[in-house]
């Protein structure tokens, strides 16, 4: 079916759809898959030997943790950490297109706090959205009603950091769960910008001591230059 201008609806949705799915970046600036395949398999080698030096060493992670109504981390450190991939086939050939970190976040005590029980509620809501364990105590008095609430938070806090890889676009995006704080972010990178330099950057921003992983590659879905 044609519109009154000329133009039909098949054309209109073809160009969508073309236009969709349209890398970012031009065609000759996307690595090949054995390339890129070789940048993920050197990256997790060097992550897994990261992570076993940390997991033994078990350091002070200087972020700040705080869920708000009072809960905040005290004294963090890095706790029990393990690296993982997952792999497709490429024209039979096996390639990475995940490398998985997942840690903990360890505390010398449980995270305990006693409040009111209208605001049980909206901290409850915060440590769902944090993804965290916790258990929840109801304080009732001699007539059956409920005085206060106790949460307790176990000292073990999940964080994670995965590297997901698209072979089409040449894109590897970074997506970071409560490394920094209770938050998710997701960065974007060029396949060629996986490298021991940024590798070490990472584990900088993961202990805490500077933030210059977050200026290498923009959030996701922004394409352009990585922030100053």
């Amino acid at each position: 079916m044609t519109d009154p201008a000329g133009t039909s609806l098949f054309d209109e949705l073809r160009v969508q759809y073309e236009t969709a799915r349209t890398s970012p970046h031009q065609h000759e600036d996307v690595e090949g898959y054995q390339q890129i395949d070789a940048r993920m398999r050197k990256a997790y080698g060097w992550l897994e030997k990261a992570m076993a030096y940390l997991d033994e060493l078990k350091p002070p992670i200087q972020h700040r943790y705080d869920l708000g109504h009072g809960m905040v981390l005290q004294n963090p450190r890095f706790n029990r950490g393990y690296v993982g991939q997952h792999t497709q086939r490429i024209v039979g050939y096996p390639v990475i297109d995940e490398i998985n970190i997942w840690y903990e976040i360890g505390t010398a005590e449980a995270l305990t706090l006693e409040m009111s029980p209208g605001g049980v509620a909206l901290a409850e809501k915060a440590l769902d959205d944090a993804g965290l364990q916790y258990s929840a105590r109801r304080v009732v008095d001699q007539a059956g009603v409920v005085t206060k609430c106790v949460l307790t938070v176990p000292p073990a806090v999940p964080a994670a950091v995965m590297f997901k890889t698209d072979y089409r676009t040449g894109l590897i995006t970074c997506a970071m769960t409560n490394v920094d704080r209770f938050d998710r972010v997701t960065l974007e990178f060029h396949s060629n910008a996986i490298d021991e330099h940024v590798l070490d950057e990472l584990l900088h921003f993961i202990l805490g001591r500077d933030a210059n992983f977050l200026r290498r590659a923009p959030l996701a879905g922004i394409h352009g230059q990585p922030r100053a």
